[in-house]
């Protein structure tokens, strides 16, 4: 049996639902964009980041704390030319100050030099309600289908038209 929630019980899930969201799609926002502050502001200090870390999985990473984190992004994003990330979050579980999610994720990439990968996955997450938001405690990348061919279209970037 469910039991209706007050109106103010409804918009208060529906507030945290939308900042857990919001802290999914400012993490794609910085990866995107290299933007290492941004980056740390989403995670918990204790927090775990793994990818591809389930059985059988390619190119496991795993960082804990947010310093190696941190570290382990700015590896991975500096020696891409391009990068794009596109993450749909799912269903957002809420339990008092904790939250559990998991979002559909595909990935464009390439470098170093003619490298190229094209991903799509899923992101387990959790998050913790903090004074300054909802931020990540573990977050875990499963790929689902990975490509490495090259793209068939030009790399393009802001400013190329006016070169």
């Amino acid at each position: 049996m469910t039991t209706a929630l007050s109106t103010e019980e409804a918009v208060a899930r529906l507030i945290d639902e939308a900042a857990v969201r919001d802290t999914i799609r400012r993490f794609a926002d910085a990866a995107v964009h290299g933007d290492y502050d941004a980056f740390r502001a989403v995670w918990a200090e204790d927090a775990r980041w793994v990818i591809g870390g389930t059985d059988g999985q390619p190119f496991e990473r795993r960082a804990e704390g947010v310093e190696q984190i941190v570290a382990l992004y700015r590896t991975l994003r500096e020696e891409r030319d391009y990068f794009i990330q596109f993450v749909m979050p799912g269903a957002v579980d809420i339990d008092g100050d904790t939250a559990t999610t998991r979002s559909m994720c595909h990935e464009a990439a390439r470098g170093p030099g003619e490298n190229y990968y094209r991903n799509n996955g899923v992101w387990t997450d959790t998050f913790r309600r903090t004074e300054n938001g909802w931020v990540f405690t573990n977050r875990t990348y499963e790929y689902l289908w990975l490509d490495f061919s090259p793209f068939t279209g030009d790399i393009s970037w802001p400013g190329k038209d006016s070169e």
